[in-house]
């Protein structure tokens, strides 16, 4: 046998394969379709809970979230999380607080010296933060859902109405939903240091 005829035998040896295994035009513009239509499907869907979120109806409102968050459909979740916590609706808004924090495993709070607090206690928290930096977690254990409680470090926490509140030893906190995303509060730590804290949900 040829090297010229070995070559060629060796380069079909490979291509074959790839012949089978690579789809057609037609059956990659099928595959292109099917994910479109099932896009705009869940398209519709969207549109349609949207509606029914901001819709005068507040049981359908509020039965409609409940099922969009216990539906295990991530973006269903999100589209829920992001209407709820626009919503003028104030159960409302407060059901999308509550459900947001509690899939949460840690809050991290951003801290300043609370320039308001007596000047030795601004000084405490000035060391406070060469010490340890402007950064607080707050974990989240042993959540119940229902009642928007969980364990801190063998401390507690809760989420009531639009407030987050924890408190662990000498340190507590208390941060209210300022908008769609953002907790602003005090926070208190080292029994000495007074913070302005802020968070971000998402």
């Amino acid at each position: 046998m040829s090297h010229r005829l070995t070559a060629l035998l060796a380069t079909l040896a490979f291509a074959v394969p790839l012949t089978f295994l690579a789809p057609s035009p037609a059956e990659a513009q099928s595959a292109a379709a099917k994910i479109l239509e099932k896009a705009r499907g869940q398209a519709r869907d969207i549109e349609e809970l949207r509606k029914v979120l901001n819709g005068p109806d507040q049981n359908m409102r509020l039965a409609t979230f409940d099922a969009m968050i216990q539906s295990g459909d991530e973006t269903m979740k999100q589209v829920a999380f992001e209407t709820g916590l626009m919503s003028a609706d104030s159960v409302m808004r407060a059901m999308a607080f509550k459900a947001l924090v509690m899939s949460l495993d840690n809050v991290h709070l951003t801290l300043t010296p609370d320039t308001t607090a007596p000047k030795k206690v601004q000084e405490a928290s000035a060391d406070w933060i060469s010490r340890r930096g402007n950064g607080y977690v707050v974990s989240l254990k042993k959540k119940n859902i229902e009642a928007g409680t969980f364990d801190f470090n063998g401390g507690e926490g809760q989420v009531s109405g639009l407030e987050f509140v924890f408190k662990w030893g000498s340190d507590s906190g208390s941060l209210t939903l300022t908008d769609e995303n953002t907790l602003a509060g005090v926070a208190r730590l080292g029994g000495g240091a007074q913070f302005k804290a802020t968070a971000r949900l998402r």
